[in-house]
C-alpha cells in the first residue's frame, strides 16, 4: 500500500495542472504608428472551427497553457485593419452577402501559430512564448492578393513574470500585430 501511494504522489509531482490564459496583446498598445489611411472597405474572415479552437502548449514546471489563438487577437486583428482603413466588417464566408452589400474590397484570412516554453522548475509561466501571424489578403472575388508573415518572441526573466505571468505572450503578440500593420501600410500601393 505504501508503494502505491509513493507512486502516486510522484505521479502527482511530475503531472502539471492546465492554466488558462489570452494570448491577446494590450489593445491601447496596438497603435497606429505611421500617418497612412488607405480608403478602402475591407472584411475578415476566420473560419468558425478555428475561431472556437483551443490551444494547449508547455508551460513551466510540467504545467501547460491553454488558449484560443483567434478568438483571443481578434479584437487586435480588428484593430489593426480600423488603424489603416476607413470601413471594416467581419463576415461569416468567403462568399457572404455582406461583401456585395457593403461594397467590400479586400478580404483578410489570417492563420496564427503559436510555441511556448519555461526553463522554471517551481513556476508555471512561460519564460519563452513565440507567434507567427500569417495573413492571406485576398480580393472580393477571392483571387489572392498576397501573403503578410509576421513572427513574433517575447522573452521573460523571473522578475518580469512575477509582475506579470504573461509578459513573454505579451512582447510577442504585440510585436506579431505591430509587424502585420506596418506591412499592410508598406504594401498600400497594392490596394488599388
Amino acid at each position: 500500500m505504501l508503494k502505491l501511494l509513493l507512486a502516486l504522489f510522484t505521479l502527482l509531482l511530475m503531472s502539471g495542472c492546465v492554466h488558462d490564459i489570452s494570448v491577446a496583446p494590450e489593445l491601447s498598445k496596438i497603435q497606429k504608428m505611421r500617418p497612412v489611411t488607405i480608403h478602402r472597405t475591407v472584411a475578415y474572415y476566420i473560419p468558425f472551427e478555428l475561431y472556437k479552437q483551443s490551444v494547449v502548449t508547455p508551460g513551466g514546471n510540467n504545467d501547460e497553457l491553454r488558449y484560443s489563438p483567434y478568438k483571443d487577437t481578434e479584437a487586435s486583428f480588428k484593430k489593426v485593419l480600423d488603424n489603416v482603413f476607413t470601413k471594416v466588417y467581419k463576415i461569416d464566408s468567403l462568399d457572404d452577402e455582406k461583401i456585395k452589400k457593403h461594397n467590400i474590397q479586400f478580404v483578410f484570412v489570417p492563420a496564427i501559430e503559436t510555441m511556448s516554453f519555461s526553463n522554471s522548475n517551481v513556476d508555471w509561466q512561460p519564460t519563452k512564448f513565440n507567434m507567427i501571424l500569417k495573413v492571406q489578403v485576398l480580393h472580393a472575388d477571392n483571387r489572392e492578393l498576397f501573403t503578410t508573415y509576421a513572427q513574433g518572441k517575447g522573452v521573460a526573466n523571473f522578475g518580469r513574470y512575477q509582475d506579470n505571468p504573461t509578459y513573454a505572450v505579451e512582447i510577442a503578440s504585440r510585436s506579431v500585430f505591430l509587424q502585420f500593420q506596418d506591412e499592410i501600410i508598406t504594401k498600400r500601393q497594392l490596394f488599388k
